[in-house]
Parts: structure tokens; sequence; C-alpha cells
């Protein structure tokens, strides 16, 4: 621990006599502590403060000046990043993050004469849980050469499309076909900092005869420090 760093706030009473020690514990402004779990254990004990809405503290492990707003602790002055996947890895918090928020797009299926693939699912595994976006739906449809395929592209998730005749015949034209987009989900969970959660980015549905591939999913994570 630091100089200023704290295991207690004292509470003082009517008439008590304040010794220099007494006063140095707070001689920051703002109570110092190793970390979160030093900070919670030195509220709400005997001869301590009561932990209330307003309450300040700084933790010596993040760096951070936090603030209660009378059920929880939050970081002064936070920021937001973000980060992102396009492919499979793993999302480890950085110290101090409880709370991440995902935004997960599946990926897009994929379109073609036959044979063509759905998208394939992307997740977040939470502590609480896998959150699970559901890869687009192939699109088979018959039609001959005279249809232009097109991919969805990479980390869009975006389902492929065609657009043409079927049989070539002007009496016999196709306004377009389009496989379906992969899900979008906006999720947010609890995390642990520290600790890695598995995140699974969805590849795009593979092209079917003629045909084209969907478009692979993403997954963006977003915390506060």
């Amino acid at each position: 621990m630091g100089a200023n760093a704290t295991t207690s706030v004292p509470t003082y009473t009517a008439g008590q006599v304040l010794e220099a020690a007494d006063l140095n514990v707070t001689n920051s402004g703002v109570p110092v502590f190793a970390d979160s779990t030093a900070r919670d254990a030195a509220f709400g004990g005997t001869g301590e403060k009561v932990l209330a809405e307003g309450q300040l503290a700084y933790l010596e492990d993040t760096n951070k000046v936090q603030y209660y707003d009378g059920s929880s602790w939050a970081n002064l002055g936070s920021v937001t990043n973000v980060e992102a996947f396009t492919t499979s890895g793993t999302f480890t918090p950085p110290a101090g993050v409880t709370y991440a928020i995902a935004h997960i797009r599946a990926g897009g299926g994929g379109i073609g004469s036959a044979s063509s693939g759905a998208g394939g699912n992307s997740s977040v595994a939470f502590a609480a849980g896998t959150i699970t976006a559901t890869g687009g739906t192939a699109h088979n449809t018959p039609f001959n050469n005279n249809v232009t395929s097109a991919a969805g592209q990479a980390n869009s998730g975006l389902g492929a499309i065609q657009t043409g005749n079927k049989s070539g015949s002007a009496s016999d034209m196709n306004g377009g076909s389009q496989a379906q987009n992969g899900a979008y989900i906006v999720a947010g969970g609890a995390v642990t900092p520290g600790s890695g959660i598995t995140v699974t980015v969805g590849a795009g549905g593979v092209a079917g005869t003629n045909g084209a591939a969907g478009g692979s999913g993403y997954i963006w994570i977003e915390y506060q420090v």
C-alpha cells in the first residue's frame, strides 16, 4: 500500500479529542485504498463511517477515483473502451472492469441454386450464461447463368444476394433474392477482471452452386475504465 492508503474510514463522536494520526487517515482529501476489497471493508464496521451516497474513494490498483451513488461504486470520469473481434478469441476484462456490453452479429447466409449454407452463430460467454446471435438461413433457388450473385461483405453479417432472371427469358424475371442476415443482439453481463471469456464470431454461410457466400459476423465489447 502507498503512504496514503488506509484500511478504515473512522467516524468521530462529539467531544472526541483527535490526534494527528487520526487526521492523517484522510490527509489526501479522499480515502485511499489498495483495491476494492480494502475499500469495501473500510465502511460500516465498529467505529467506521457508514457508507452513503456521495462518498469518494481512490483505488491504487486501478488508479481511479470512485464515487458511491447510494447503491454501487462507479469510476469518476470513466472512459468507454471498445474491443472489436472480427474472428473468434478471448476477451479479458482489465482491472476494475466488472460489467461489459456486447454487440453481437452472427454470420449471414449463403446463396445459390443448391447446397448453400447458413451463417454461423456468434456468441459471448458471460459469467451468467452465453449470449448467442443466430446465423442467417441460406437461400437456395433455381437459376441459371443469367443471374448475378454477390457475397456478403466480411464482418458485416449480411446474407449473399442474387439478381437477374431465373430462366433467361424476359417473361421470367426475378427481382432479386437475398439470404437472411445474421441476427444482431446487444446484451450486457457481469465479468471478472483478469478472467478471460470466450468470444465466438460466426462465419458466413458457404456459397451454393453458382452462388455466393454470406458475410461473416463480428462482436464489439464495450466497457468502462
